[in-house]
């Protein structure tokens, strides 16, 4: 089952900062480099500048063949014209185009400076290259220490990596800078709560996975689950065409734990958040069972990853539960259809007899897209949802039908 993972929530906080900011970068040149006469190379790149024509400042100013590499002013204007132009492709979602940029802003800046620096960990976050945004984090901290937003998302790569504690002391310091920040305080509430249960939990570290599990009462069970994740990411991996670069957070718990730390309802097996979540302490061990909820909670993590912005509910629940094939072969089940666009959000809220037809149906609809036009154009469809299609564009780009011909396809071999 999935839920919107924790990093698309600060994602949506970041928003509006992020406009602002790209508001600032993007702002006229400096009074003291304004002065430069008409029409010499300053001159023009400067009226690029303050036009928002960022791609013909760049180009204005490589372009000059006698630059001379210690004027400040020269490097001012052409470390600006990066930075705005990396803050107008950071707002399309072009990261690595707006990494290159913003890189390049900080090789010219005379003096550092804090959007190029914070571009360049929302970046490289973005891009799934934690250990440099958490680099370019410090610096831009440095530059502006009372910065919410910097601390906002260097507390989400110390969440991500499962370090609670390092969360809730920047969160905390987030909310003394923003006092009655509901995000903030909602982060903050969040990671506390699942400190008190996880704070004394054993973890262990693979390349792909973060274990974290009670040391005392489910030694075993990690053991066995450490040793059935060997296999899930290469399993999903080369279904989807997908390849990790960061470790997943995967944390077993009681039932009882599993309930007050995710709100889920009674029928969920598992939640990914942003992290696996499992109650599968203190019980017997079902290895088949416990196979099938890792490979498709893993799925979950896998699509969100590829995906930003809003996967349809059919579409992630149904391939998740497709992925289970890894473990054992799950038959959709009976179900009335209904449109598939009435099951485009999470199930959660769902009883569980609706839950049990929701399931069946994006089952059976994503196992004919798989069995019609194959698990590569599945990938395909997912990757380009990455790119920002909506699942219409996507199918129709992947299979060469657009998301209503799917459905009527679809119905019409049901009732076959």
């Amino acid at each position: 089952m999935a839920r919107l993972p924790l990093y698309k929530i600060i994602f949506a906080a970041l928003a509006v900062f992020l406009a602002i900011l790209s508001s600032a970068a993007n702002g006229r040149a400096g009074d003291s480099v304004i002065r430069a006469q008409a029409g010499t190379t300053k001159g023009r790149a400067i009226q690029a500048l303050n036009a928002g024509d960022f791609d013909g400042a760049v180009n204005i100013l490589e372009s000059d063949k006698f630059r001379d590499p210690f004027d400040d002013d020269y490097k001012t204007l052409l470390a600006q014209a990066y930075d705005g132009r990396g803050w107008k492709r950071l707002n399309s979602g072009d990261f690595k185009g707006a990494q290159k940029d913003f890189g390049k802003a900080r090789l010219d800046e005379p003096e550092k400076k804090f959007s190029t620096y914070f571009g360049l960990a929302y970046c490289s976050y973005r891009l799934e290259q934690t250990d440099d945004a958490r680099g370019y984090l410090d610096e831009a901290l440095y530059l502006n220490p009372s910065s919410v937003q910097a601390r906002t998302l260097k507390g989400e790569i110390y969440y991500q990596r499962g370090r609670l504690r390092d969360a809730v002391s920047e969160w905390e310091q987030a909310l003394q800078d923003r006092p009655g920040d509901k995000v903030i305080q909602g982060l903050l509430a969040k990671a506390r709560k699942e400190l008190g249960v996880e704070g004394s939990f054993t973890r262990k570290e693979t390349y792909n996975f973060n274990l974290k599990y009670d040391g005392e009462e489910d030694r075993k069970l990690g053991e066995l689950v450490l040793d059935i994740l060997q296999g899930v990411s290469s399993d999903v991996g080369s279904d989807l065409d997908f390849y990790q670069k960061e470790p997943v957070n995967v944390i077993l718990y009681t039932r009882r734990q599993f309930v007050d730390i995710t709100n889920a309802p009674a029928w969920s097996d598992g939640v990914f958040d942003g992290n696996i979540r499992i109650p599968a302490g203190g019980g017997r061990i079902d290895r088949t069972a416990l196979s099938a909820v890792l490979h498709h909670e893993y799925t979950h993590a896998v699509i969100h990853t590829e995906i930003s912005g809003h996967v349809p509910a059919w579409l992630d629940e149904g391939v998740a539960q497709y992925e289970e094939h890894w473990a054992s072969r799950r038959r959709a089940g009976d179900f009335a259809p209904v449109p598939l666009n009435s099951l485009d959000d999470s199930f959660t809220k769902l009883d569980a007899t609706k839950a049990r037809g929701a399931y069946a149906e994006s089952l059976s609809a994503v196992r004919y897209y798989i069995n019609r036009y194959g698990m590569y154009s599945l990938s395909q469809l997912i990757k380009e949802m990455g790119k920002g299609k909506d699942v219409s564009g996507a199918m129709q780009y992947s299979a060469g039908v657009s998301l209503a011909e799917f459905e009527r396809d679809w119905r019409e071999d049901l009732g076959r």
